[in-house]
């Protein structure tokens, strides 16, 4: 039953992550292509979209890098992993490096939480709050921290990922 509360909840993560990444794209290929075009033709003033931009591609960055944390398809080096892989050398690489992002990604989803509950300031033309901005990081470190905890379950495990 647990299995099942999981394997649906990744789902949902998965397509709220990719739904989210796509709408971000999209508005901002809207937002700057209006931006351009209206410096070109000045048929009104668009000043306040640069607000909305800055905050779907903060958004839009953070939500695409969790989908590809997710699915394992974000850069990373192979050389040594590469050679070591089938190993038992190889899995305990696996097992290290993935501490090691589980470190920087708590310390991340910390300091941006801490820097999501600072920003009690308001954007200068459409008075949001800007924790809205900042509110991405803890979101996508959590969600980052809990697919890492993942990883090392099925490596502490003996599975490959």
């Amino acid at each position: 039953m647990a299995r099942k509360i999981l394997i649906e909840t990744d789902r949902n993560i998965a397509l709220t992550l990719r739904w989210g990444t796509i709408i971000c794209l999209i508005g901002l290929l809207f937002f700057v292509s209006a931006g351009v075009f209206v410096r070109f033709v000045p048929i009104l003033s668009m000043g306040w979209a640069d607000e909305i931009i800055e905050f779907g591609f903060a958004w839009m960055v953070f939500l695409g890098t969790v989908a590809l944390w997710r699915n394992r398809s974000h850069f990373r080096v192979e050389l040594l992993p590469g050679r070591l892989a089938g190993s038992k050398a190889g899995r305990v690489l696996e097992i290290i490096l993935n501490i090691l992002a589980l470190i920087f990604f708590l310390a991340f989803t910390y300091q941006g939480g801490i820097i999501s509950a600072m920003a009690i300031d308001r954007s200068p033309i459409l008075e949001l709050p800007r924790f809205l901005w900042y509110g991405v990081l803890p979101i996508s470190g959590g969600i980052i921290i809990g697919y890492t905890i993942r990883d090392l379950w099925l490596l502490f495990r003996g599975r490959p990922y």
